[in-house]
């Protein structure tokens, strides 16, 4: 498996399998996390400091990690997925090493992720990574836990 920018090829398959696991795994998908960005990831995810990442192999997508420039010093790491076929593989943990990697590149100082409470996989893995829960929101009736890691 490889971590690559993502390519155009991919924009279908990344959006297929995003909301295909907001819809199935997590009841409140599309009122919480809106699917807007998927319709135009290059053009979303195509600022100076910002990049969207796909883990595959022969034109499958096993998952995924975007970023986003909040401010100079602030990046958001955005849609972190992983197939449900490639679960248990170790595959969240490179897709979210490669983003904190291109964070540090881009001479962030530090990363901001938001995950619903219901996320125990992607709050265990930020957590591993240093990440530090530092407020509790409410967004459309679903708590989100903001989480912080600084470099």
């Amino acid at each position: 498996m490889q971590i690559r920018p993502i390519q155009s090829r991919d924009q279908e398959r990344v959006k297929e399998l995003i909301s295909g696991i907001l819809s199935k795994e997590f009841q409140f998908g599309h009122s919480a996390y809106p699917y807007g960005d998927l319709d135009s990831i290059d053009k979303v995810y195509g600022g100076k400091r910002e990049q969207f990442f796909v883990m595959g192999d022969d034109g499958e997508i096993a998952g995924t990690v975007g970023i986003k420039e909040e401010s100079k010093k602030t990046a958001i790491i955005r849609r972190l997925f992983v197939n449900p076929s490639s679960r248990k593989k170790g595959f969240g943990g490179l897709l979210l090493d490669r983003a904190l990697d291109f964070c540090k590149e881009k001479d962030y100082h530090e990363a901001v992720f938001h995950a619903a409470t219901t996320m125990k996989s992607a709050i265990k893995l930020c957590r591993s990574r240093g990440f530090k829960e530092t407020e509790k929101l409410v967004s459309g009736g679903i708590d989100i836990i903001k989480f912080v890691v600084t470099f």
